[in-house]
């Protein structure tokens, strides 16, 4: 017993204890709105490594169901490290006024989790698939921790996503995960530029990985796509949605109306909420 109490007190010292053993934890008091709290959360599948979500909860200690929501990566490399990240106002006003724990995930390489990307990408040899599980992780990690915070439910979680966010819930689809009712999608995808041409590649593989994630993917999924998306064009979007569903994955695909100059901006973009809000509030009222 007493070496093992000095292994233990070593480890401690040296800062390597194991992540299982890493509990989550709160920075600092809550705000004034919605309560935004920083927590830090156990990587369950990265030794090591901690995953920082931005927590915003209705008022009492009930335990809620809950919304993790994940972001896009900006073309200005700059803009993803920012400590608020993905937080858009609206969006998370919209999920606490009806009664949920809304937790934004930065996932690995971005704003307050930093560090090293976990996603990869290249031009020659594109799988999509492999960087949406690696981002789908980041996810996982963050169910785990908050599932097990007294003021959350430990099923119903509701995944939601925005561009490579967006396919991050995608891939979260494909996992399966217990505590997770249904995920989300806006606009979502990835896209490369080639080094050598400047030009954009791996669209189509886009299709291809959908259709493994369709042959995986048991949990329910909403994608919410528009006709004037600039990332995204209509037709790639349908394809990608036929191949999902015809290996078997359980799809709600809606292409809407063009919006505003570009249809990416869809969630970001408070004048969204119109379109955007009844088809959401239908799909997650399925698991309330």
């Amino acid at each position: 017993m007493r070496r093992l109490g000095a292994l233990l007190l070593a480890l401690v010292l040296a800062g390597t204890v194991p992540a299982a053993a890493q509990s989550p934890r709160a920075e600092g008091s809550e705000g004034a709105v919605h309560r935004e709290q920083v927590w830090r959360l156990p990587h369950t599948a990265d030794e090591g490594r901690e995953i920082a979500v931005i927590v915003f909860r209705p008022p009492g200690d009930t335990p809620r169901p809950l919304v993790v929501m994940t972001h896009h990566t900006s073309a200005d490399a700059a803009r993803n490290g920012e400590p608020r990240h993905g937080v858009y106002p609206h969006v998370v006003a919209w999920f606490v006024e009806r009664g949920y724990v809304v937790a934004v995930v930065h996932r690995r390489g971005y704003g307050l989790t930093g560090g090293e990307r976990a996603e990869r990408f290249a031009c020659r040899r594109p799988n999509h698939f492999a960087a949406g599980r690696a981002d789908a992780a980041d996810l996982a990690a963050a169910v785990d921790g908050l599932t097990g915070l007294p003021f959350v439910r430990k099923d119903g979680v509701i995944v939601v996503g925005q561009s490579t966010g967006g396919w991050a819930a995608a891939a979260m689809a494909a996992e399966n995960h217990p505590a997770v009712a249904g995920t989300i999608n806006f606009g979502g995808g990835r896209r490369g530029r080639s080094g050598e041409t400047g030009q954009t590649c791996a669209l189509d593989e886009l299709v291809r990985d959908a259709r493994i994630m369709g042959r995986r993917a048991r949990t329910p999924a909403l994608w919410l796509y528009t006709e004037n998306d600039q990332s995204f064009p209509a037709d790639l979007t349908r394809r990608m949605a036929e191949a999902y569903r015809s290996a078997g994955g359980t799809l709600d695909f809606q292409l809407l109306p063009p919006f505003g100059r570009d249809g990416h901006a869809l969630l970001p973009n408070p004048g969204g909420m119109p379109i955007w809000g009844p088809l959401v509030e239908r799909f997650v009222l399925k698991f309330r």
